[in-house]
């Protein structure tokens, strides 16, 4: 019953969509890149990269939920919704999508926007020489982000208006409404994730760590308090518009920054910590080539489970390790396309993009 689902279900869920913290994680790393480059590079040259970056984003987004995405299930009309790899698969033929797949949002759309809205954020605060009034940015930045999550609650308000967006097939306001309030990463709240992103990578840059514990390890908590003690108040459901999602959000941010900031505080002063990492490290490279590939592979490997036992997917047993099956076929190629450096992944014409205009990545530097 995902109109109330039981608690289980609610945190597999929540374990489920964790595009949040690749959108914090993604600012952090941009707001360091900026602000080591623009001793080199001009303000405007640095944000002309950025747009360009969202907006190869924000292709990848469409390619992904209209072709290569995982298919996912429509919690609000509880039904299942495939991409075109995903159905045509499971067809035999080709098959594509319903038009609604165009007004979906995804981590990859959101993390698109916030590149481009956080890129023009660092812009203002760097004029003047502002980027030194440190006191000032972390302000605007802490008292923003805080705001915008409290009030994200609006959008409970106004999702009535993408709904009628689609029905009446007013196609651009739909579009608009995909990226700022529709499932799953809305930029109202999850646009105060890049701002606490912006936030935690201007205290890394200036080595004020001691802010990260005293300031955003003491809010994280803060958010998971909030998060938790309004979730008590309503009825559990999943990725549905209401107040529920609201505080949900909130104590995923919570959850999300001590995560970020525990691993940064524990793990970064160790100098040989990466080395030790292996495998993972494989996938951290082309994590993204991953992500828009790993349907396929499944897909695939779904036609190969149901040869040798139609009820698979009938026992947790047979998710598991079907679900285990998939990480041993995914190392086995990344074992043998780390031979040639992950040459042709999406990394790597990421890094010949940037370089091309003079930007110099260091993307997959380490990656061997």
């Amino acid at each position: 019953d995902f109109d109330n689902p039981p608690i289980v279900v609610v945190l597999m869920s929540f374990m489920a969509l964790w595009g949040g913290i690749f959108i914090i994680y993604s600012t952090v790393v941009m707001t360091i890149m900026f602000l080591n480059r623009i001793t080199v590079f001009s303000q405007k040259m640095l944000l002309t990269y950025s747009l360009i970056a969202g907006s190869v984003y924000l292709v990848l987004h469409y390619i992904l939920n209209i072709l290569l995405g995982r298919w996912n299930t429509d919690f609000v009309n509880n039904q299942p919704d495939m991409t075109a790899i995903a159905s045509t698969l499971r067809n035999m033929h080709l098959t594509f999508p319903h038009i609604t797949k165009f007004f979906e949002g995804s981590s990859l759309s959101t993390i698109a926007l916030n590149l481009i809205l956080v890129s023009f954020v660092l812009y203002v605060l760097h004029k003047n020489d502002g980027i030194k009034k440190t006191k000032r940015n972390y302000t605007i930045l802490t008292l923003s982000g805080i705001g915008i999550m409290l009030c994200s609650f609006i959008r409970v308000s106004i999702y009535p208006f993408f709904t009628q967006a689609m029905e009446t097939n007013n196609h651009v306001l739909a579009t608009f409404y995909s990226f700022t309030i529709a499932n799953p990463y809305p930029l109202f709240p999850y646009v105060a994730y890049g701002i606490f992103g912006v936030l935690i990578g201007m205290m890394l840059f200036n080595n004020h760590t001691n802010l990260l514990k005293k300031l955003m390890l003491p809010l994280g908590f803060l958010f998971i308090v909030y998060g938790i003690g309004g979730m008590m108040q309503f009825d559990k459901t999943i990725s549905t518009p209401d107040y529920f999602w609201y505080f949900k959000t909130n104590f995923e941010l919570g959850v999300l920054i001590l995560l970020l900031i525990s691993s940064i505080l524990i793990f970064e002063p160790r100098k040989n910590f990466k080395k030790n990492l292996g495998v993972i490290t494989w996938f951290s490279r082309i994590s993204l080539t991953i992500y828009m590939l790993e349907t396929t592979t499944s897909e695939l490997m779904r036609i190969v489970f149901f040869e040798i036992d139609p009820n698979w997917n009938q026992t947790i047993n047979g998710s598991l390790l079907f679900g285990g099956f998939n990480i041993i076929l995914w190392i086995i190629i990344l074992s043998f396309w780390k031979r040639i450096d992950f040459k042709y992944s999406l990394e790597y014409f990421w890094v010949r993009l940037f370089a091309r205009p003079g930007k110099q990545s260091t993307k997959m530097d380490s990656i061997l």
